[in-house]
């Protein structure tokens, strides 16, 4: 299996912009020698619960300081961008960290994002399609025009550089909805899954993006699908989960803040449901107990379960551990990770 790390930038308390990104090279040069595979970051703007905004250009300095470690970008708001310039971007980052580079890429939910970039959230969901398939385009090798709804080119333009990869880097998509499950399966991309969503759903998830995986001829060899759970595994039980519920509660306080306006168009009404809030701990009372059960809390042995659960009855076959949340202390987190790597990732090598 896949494990990468994920590091949550946010102001929290105590904690400056600043110190939160800084730490991101100690913790990825910590991951590089532990052993992990990856480290995956989320595009975020206008809100402190994640301090980044561009993905790929944090990932350009982390490429720097590191030699192995694979990168995704787990999510870039593809709406938001410019598809040619982003095309540009991640081929160029692709190039300078030899071939290290993941595309993650999603349409966005938070709405205070749209609006303060004044994109129209209505539409997202075309313009994603639409952008995606002009990346996808300027990564090839031939030049090329485009009349699109939302992009346009008359005169054939040629990117460069071109990745490293080819024919692409791989390419990744986030989804919630089971209709957007269908067209990544379809797609031939791999699945993301964010921290929330309760285990039934997730499985629920998995098997509609397989099955439209099935259903477009495609082998599943090629089945790739990753989720995110915040992690806090130390060999003291009694102590991870102190630690948990701390910096949970403060993780919580912060995200809460970032979705208080909610998403608006018929394409979000999933986002507006009962289930959705509640997965994901929101409305006026916090239910930690079920936050906790849909997160990997505890000793090696609970993360164990969890992570054989996630695997074979959930149906994913990568984990992203979600670390650092809500202003975590670095020492903490670095304990956290030795845990992993020492006691709970060589039972699923």
């Amino acid at each position: 299996m896949y494990f990468g790390i994920s590091i949550a930038t946010a102001a929290a308390p105590g904690v400056t912009a600043s110190e939160a990104l800084h730490r991101v090279v100690d913790i990825c040069q910590y991951a590089e020698e532990l052993g992990f595979d990856g480290y995956h970051a989320a595009e975020q703007h206008f809100t402190p619960y994640v301090v980044n905004p561009d993905s790929l250009q944090l990932f350009t300095y982390v490429a720097a300081k590191t030699k192995k470690l694979k990168f995704c970008s787990a999510v870039a708001v593809l709406p938001l961008h410019h598809p040619i310039q982003f095309a540009e971007r991640a081929a160029l980052l692709d190039v300078l960290s030899e071939g290290r580079l993941s595309v993650g890429v999603g349409r966005g939910y938070q709405r205070r994002a749209f609006e303060g970039y004044n994109v129209p959230m209505e539409d997202s969901a075309e313009r994603f399609d639409e952008y995606l398939d002009v990346v996808k385009k300027a990564w090839g090798p031939d030049a090329f025009t485009y009349e699109g709804r939302y992009y346009r080119n008359a005169e054939p333009i040629s990117v460069n550089p071109k990745p490293l990869q080819k024919p692409h880097p791989p390419i990744w998509v986030a989804g919630v909805s089971f209709h957007s499950l269908e067209k990544i399966g379809k797609g031939d991309y791999g699945f993301i899954k964010n921290f929330a969503d309760n285990f039934e759903t997730c499985r629920q998830q998995v098997e509609t993006f397989k099955a439209a995986r099935r259903a477009a001829g495609l082998p599943p060899s090629g089945d790739r699908a990753r989720i995110g759970r915040q992690a806090c595994v130390l060999e003291n039980k009694r102590e991870a989960e102190t630690f948990a519920e701390k910096y949970a509660r403060e993780f919580q306080r912060l995200f809460s803040s970032a979705v208080s306006k909610p998403p608006v168009g018929a394409s979000y009404a999933h986002y507006r449901s009962e289930q959705y809030q509640r997965d994901r701990g929101l409305g006026e009372d916090f239910d930690y107990a079920n936050y906790a059960a849909l997160s990997i809390f505890g000793d090696p042995q609970a993360a164990i379960e969890k992570i054989a659960y996630l695997r074979d009855v959930v149906g994913f076959n990568e984990i992203d551990f979600n670390l650092g949340f809500g202003g975590m202390p670095t020492e903490i987190v670095r304990r956290v990770m030795r845990t992993l790597a020492e006691k709970v990732i060589p039972h699923f090598k």
